[in-house]
């Protein structure tokens, strides 16, 4: 059974959720740094449905190339907004009403879908970049951004403040990728 959460929200109605789900459409740019990923992808993969989407042939990680002079497919999709998968919409509320028997019957009246921003490691990158003066990068939530939105924000502010770091920030640099260090996943 997956681990369903509930929260009952002011106007009465609830909110439904599971953990550990994902989709992973195969993308020319997904095989590209697949090696890198491996060690998560493994820990996961009894969580993840693969496929091959549009994503494979349209957008900005699609086999097709696009003309400089024509729509790119930054243009073409300028939010990302998903599909929901019904397959999962099911499995919440199976594990649900599995965990909560007086909600069966229950209907969803709406559903939405993400992208979950990721790194090999599953812990974020909140850093500088090597090489591009003044850009900062603070992402990778691998899923927990929620939760970890205020810890993340405090560190790059004082990294982008010059100020001393509230934690010691070497564990989330963005050279851990390249400088040789090994990839160990973090909590899942």
């Amino acid at each position: 059974t997956p681990e369903c959460a509930l929260t009952r929200r002011l106007d009465g109605s609830y909110t439904l959720a599971i953990s550990g789900r994902a989709t992973l459409d195969i993308t020319p740019q997904g095989i590209r740094y697949a090696r890198w990923f491996m060690p998560m992808f493994l820990a996961r993969l009894k969580a993840i449905q693969m496929g091959v989407g549009k994503s494979m042939f349209r957008g900005p990680e699609a086999l097709a190339s696009w003309k400089k002079d024509a729509q790119s497919p930054f243009e073409r999709m300028r939010v990302l907004d998903p599909t929901p998968s019904r397959r999962t919409i099911a499995a919440i509320l199976k594990g649900v009403t599995e965990q909560f028997p007086a909600l069966a019957g229950i209907e969803v009246a709406d559903s939405w879908g993400a992208y979950v921003d990721c790194t090999p490691d599953a812990v974020p990158v909140i850093s500088p970049a090597d090489g591009v003066k003044g850009l900062y990068l603070a992402a990778g939530g691998s899923g927990h951004g929620f939760g970890l939105g205020p810890g993340i924000g405090r560190l790059a502010a004082d990294l982008v403040a010059n100020d001393t770091p509230c934690v010691d920030p070497t564990p989330f640099r963005l050279s851990r990728f390249v400088d040789g260090s090994k990839v160990k996943v973090g909590a899942i």
